[in-house]
């Protein structure tokens, strides 16, 4: 995995003189212009190796990995996702019920619910996202969807474009 840092040094980085060490003819030595040396020209030089993706596309992907597990029945929608206070037990139970299911992603419409966070701090298989933060890979990384109504309104609402074609 690249990570921008690579870097060699080019002529003016190379520590060194410039100046000629000897003179050209006479000598009976060898021509040098420098004693400084082990440089590269175009060489490596560190730069950000992220790719933009058009907010059009990003949008598509989105709409696209909704759709798909919305079609393949893994997509729940709930009014709200209110936790009794830090009892992982219920969220644990839940996800039991569920079938075939190995990670799951919860999804809440603003601020994440303090309860709600402190009752899956615990499980592995369990995350929580606010709307906003919702993308493709989140949605693929994970096999079942639970949503609050005021997430798929705020979803919705961002691409533009209702959830299923």
């Amino acid at each position: 995995m690249l990570r921008g840092t690579h870097s060699t040094k080019t002529i003016s980085e190379v520590s060194g003189t410039g100046r000629k060490p000897w003179q050209q003819k006479g000598l009976g030595r060898a021509r040098h212009g420098t004693l400084r040396g082990g440089s590269t020209m175009h060489g490596p030089k560190p730069r950000s190796h992220a790719i933009k993706l058009k907010k059009k596309v990003r949008r598509l992907g989105l709409k696209i990995a909704l759709s798909a597990r919305a079609a393949e029945g893994k997509l729940h929608v709930f009014e709200d996702l209110e936790a009794p206070p830090r009892k992982t037990k219920n969220i644990v139970n839940y996800v039991n019920q569920l079938e075939n299911t190995k990670r799951v992603l919860l999804v809440d419409g603003g601020p994440i619910n303090v309860n709600l966070k402190l009752a899956t701090q615990n499980p592995l298989y369990v995350n929580v996202l606010p709307s906003i933060g919702l993308n493709v890979y989140s949605i693929l990384l994970h096999d079942t969807l639970v949503m609050s109504r005021d997430a798929v309104d705020r979803i919705v609402e961002r691409m533009r474009t209702p959830i299923n074609r």
